[in-house]
């Protein structure tokens, strides 16, 4: 009898939800909010290609804006790469070959950034018709772990508050630092500002509207994922968020997941690599680029 309440103790233990990362979703949620409404009013003000270089430049002339978008730009084609490995790691639930041969993987990634880049060089058109496909698909799976995640969870899960054994305070920073990676990209619809119709209205309403779906869609699949799947499970797992909807409604939800993620990880990418050709060329046409 001992045996069994100690064996469903630990188990509930590794199946809890580390009340202090839900708090630092929640801190980066609203801060990446505050965010975005400076940039809805800056796109309505200032409707320009460049996004935070046409600001930054407007406000505070050409050496400052520079600078802006030459950090920008390199930051845009370093996210490339991580986004490209976690195309990868999800394609690597139906393919495991792609998580034992590295050369298998890099060639993979290598080839979904160029098949992207020839779409975007085709024009703004092609790489937003992608853009809207993949975003209707990848947010119906993961929306649905999302609603789903209240009806798997209770407040038992929750404790202990931060099982990690670090002070509360390193414990939310620690992964605050990690949750804000999500949000990177708020300022996106602001880049290709005058190749969207309407962009006073249009760019304030897709930053923030995205924001707001975004830290919803990714608090309650957080949540999901730590309450379906053991700890020690997810820390060997590439598609946490397969493995949790599989845990909840079977093996088809975990497919269905690691496809969306899937389409989620190339949609990113083509957006990403949009934005890589636009900045460099606001800033080229102000002659501050080749």
């Amino acid at each position: 009898m001992d045996g069994d309440r100690a064996g469903r103790r630990q188990h509930d233990r590794l199946r809890s939800v580390p009340a202090a990362r839900v708090v630092a979703w929640v801190l980066t949620a609203t801060g990446a909010l505050l965010l975005a409404l400076v940039f809805a009013r800056l796109g309505r003000a200032y409707p320009k290609t460049g996004g935070p270089y046409a600001y930054a430049r407007r406000a505070f002339g050409d050496f400052v804006g520079f600078q802006t978008a030459w950090g920008y730009w390199i930051a845009v084609w370093v996210g490339n790469a991580a986004i490209a490995v976690a195309f990868v790691s999800y394609l690597g639930y139906f393919w495991p070959a792609l998580g034992d041969t590295a050369l298998l993987a890099a060639g993979v990634a290598l080839a979904a950034i160029w098949l992207l880049t020839a779409v975007n060089v085709r024009g703004v058109r092609q790489g937003g018709w992608i853009q809207a496909v993949t975003t209707v698909a990848k947010l119906l799976p993961l929306v649905a772990l999302a609603v789903a995640a209240p009806f798997f969870i209770d407040a038992g899960d929750f404790t202990p508050f931060n099982p990690s054994g670090e002070s509360t305070f390193g414990a939310v920073t620690a992964a605050a630092s990690l949750t804000l990676w999500a949000f990177i990209g708020i300022e996106s619809a602001t880049v290709p500002a005058e190749d969207v119709e309407n962009p006073e209205r249009t760019i304030p309403c897709a930053t923030v509207i995205g924001t707001i779906v975004t830290a919803a869609v990714y608090i309650l699949g957080t949540v999901a994922v730590f309450a379906a799947v053991p700890r020690q499970v997810l820390v060997d797992s590439t598609a946490p968020f397969a493995d949790a909807a599989a845990v909840m409604f079977g093996g088809w939800a975990g497919t269905a997941v690691a496809i969306g993620a899937i389409v989620s990880a190339f949609g990113a990418l083509n957006g990403w690599i949009l934005l890589q050709g636009r900045v460099p060329l606001a800033a080229a046409r102000d002659g501050l680029f080749p």
